[in-house]
């Protein structure tokens, strides 16, 4: 699949870069100032417009929010458990809580379920994922890169989230026709996201660190790929929904390996760099069999 291979490809580039020296130890920093101001908002003006909602998918779409939840209360306990810092949590929180609905799970969603699902994959990413990470995930950053809650503090960074405002102003002008030209310029930058931001995954990717972290990347990886989308499975079942195809997307948008905007942000906020780089450089690959592993379990319940 062509989306594997720009996966593989940039984050390959990104260590290269990296072993090359030829950039500074700030490059991630920049690289995610790019993907945080600019291509995360043209993200959500791209896809928002022109989008039509069905009435039966607000519960899918719901589903990214209830992961996120689920995580803070499985992650929280369990990082109390070991000893680990808050910033550690903060990490965990953010690439096991959300998932990559958008560019691995909607060629996911094509190749399993077909392409007139895809629909459904973006109000998923947008309306759960997308939104979910800048509040909730924005103010799991904050709290655990200050390590302390300030209402006012988060509130503030909130309100001056760029994809914040960015899904406001596409949300409001859904149905507003826009210029040929202005279509193709959000277009462009919207493409920057998974170059760069797997750039940046990879220019902290550092494999000869993985020691005193195993444990984390396992509790990371094994929420995100385990035990959310087994929750998903779970809820959907208890409701009698389990064989709907709109709870079988759903199900396999849960199944998604780590969120790169989400990772992208635990960098920002300096929330174990390391971690969060291994857990998406391990989660990536890794998940094309468990999400595999799912939609079979999802077909033939």
């Amino acid at each position: 699949m062509h989306e594997i291979s720009l996966i593989v490809t940039c984050l390959v580039i990104g260590v290269l870069l990296r072993w090359s020296g030829r950039l500074p130890d700030t490059a991630t920093k920049a690289f995610g100032g790019w993907v945080i101001n600019v291509a995360l908002p043209a993200t959500a003006l791209r896809s928002v417009h022109q989008l039509k909602m069905d009435d039966g998918w607000w519960l899918a779409a719901a589903t990214p929010w209830i992961g996120a939840i689920l995580a803070i209360l499985v992650i929280v306990p369990l990082c109390r458990a070991f000893g680990w810092s808050h910033r550690r949590a903060g990490a965990l929180l953010l690439v096991g809580g959300w998932g990559n609905t958008s560019f691995v799970g909607l060629p996911m969603i094509a190749a399993f379920a077909g392409s007139q699902w895809l629909g459904l994959g973006i109000v998923i990413d947008l309306f759960g994922s997308y939104l979910a990470l800048s509040t909730l995930g924005l103010a799991i950053a904050a709290v655990a890169s200050a390590g302390h809650f300030d209402r006012r503090a988060v509130a503030k960074r909130i309100a001056t989230f760029p994809p914040f405002w960015a899904i406001l102003i596409a949300f409001s002008t859904n149905d507003v026709p826009r210029p040929e030209w202005l279509d193709q310029l959000v277009e462009a930058l919207a493409h920057t996201l998974t170059p760069i931001a797997l750039a940046a995954v990879g220019y902290a990717l550092r494999l000869d660190r993985i020691s005193g972290r195993v444990g984390a990347l396992a509790v990371g990886l094994g929420y995100r790929l385990l035990l959310a989308p087994l929750a998903i499975f779970l809820m959907y079942a208890a409701l009698g929904r389990s064989g709907d195809p709109v709870a079988q997307v759903a199900m396999l948008e849960m199944a998604m390996p780590p969120m790169l905007g989400a990772s992208i942000i635990a960098l920002d906020h300096d929330l174990e760099p390391d971690l969060v780089a291994l857990v998406i450089g391990v989660g990536v690959p890794l998940s094309l069999l468990t999400a595999w592993m799912w939609w079979g379990l999802v077909i033939h319940p």
